[in-house]
């Protein structure tokens, strides 16, 4: 599946639950199927600083292929960012660099956050995107 192909079913996903308890609770529990972020990565220079609270992201490429690791104190954010890892991870350096994540650009998604936060999600997609 595409990048694109997978942004839109997300966004359908979250279409599809309708209402914003039900996509808000689906962000959160996205939340909690983040794998463990290593404490050792907690770093100053992994701080992703335009987040208006503690948010961590550990990007590497191997053999052409992005990985990254994040973490966040905000629930919704790692949520939001759990999302993200599913677009990006895995994927080549030239997918990443084609691909612009418009989710922020939709109210199924946006609504969740504020707009301190939309800032933090928009600056990780913008790491990603100079990768």
């Amino acid at each position: 599946m595409t990048m694109q192909e997978l942004e839109k079913d997300i966004l359908n996903d979250l279409k599809e639950l309708g209402d914003a308890i039900s996509q808000y609770s689906f962000l959160i529990a996205c939340a909690g199927e983040v794998p463990p972020f290593p404490e050792e990565q907690k770093t100053e220079d992994n701080l992703v600083r335009e987040c208006q609270v503690n948010t961590w992201m550990y990007i590497t490429t191997k053999d052409d292929k992005v990985s990254f690791d994040m973490d966040s104190e905000a629930l919704i954010v790692k949520g939001a960012l759990s999302l993200l890892q599913e677009l990006y991870n895995g994927r080549t350096l030239e997918e990443v660099r084609s691909f612009t994540c418009t989710l922020p650009e939709h109210e199924d998604f946006s609504r969740h956050f504020n707009a301190e936060q939309l800032v933090g999600v928009k600056a990780i997609l913008k790491k990603l995107s100079e990768l």
